[in-house]
């Protein structure tokens, strides 16, 4: 067998499935009509754009350091308490280390802390 008889890697046929190759027409629709469709076919409850726990706190307050942790700490809880409904009840040792988790997560964490920069007064 010589050099010239090595093939090539794949098949003869195309490598991409023609049903898969995207179009290159126009979209048909945005994203924010696919977001609208998506949250009028939801459970008909409004998604809060605040978390509640929000209104106990005051701008001043994040300057502290440890007040600035209760913070995160009470925004994480209440996001892990308002998933409960999706995932199902957590026994108080795993509700307190997931808190724990992602109160220590720096993504997580300076998201909410950004979060509570732009909405507190």
């Amino acid at each position: 067998m010589g050099i010239d008889n090595i093939k090539p890697p794949g098949g003869p046929g195309p490598l991409l499935d023609p049903s898969v190759v995207a179009t290159s027409g126009p979209r048909q629709s945005s994203f924010a009509e696919a977001r609208d469709k998506l949250q009028a076919s939801g459970s008909g409850e409004p998604n809060p754009s605040t978390l509640a726990v929000v209104s106990q706190f005051r701008r001043a307050a994040l300057q502290n350091p440890a007040e600035r942790e209760a913070m995160v700490r009470a925004c994480v809880s209440e996001m892990v308490d308002s998933g409960q409904k999706e995932t199902g009840p957590l026994s108080g040792a795993e509700k307190e280390s997931l808190v724990d988790f992602l109160s220590a997560d720096p993504l997580v964490r300076s998201q909410i802390e950004n979060y509570l920069e732009r909405v507190l007064v």
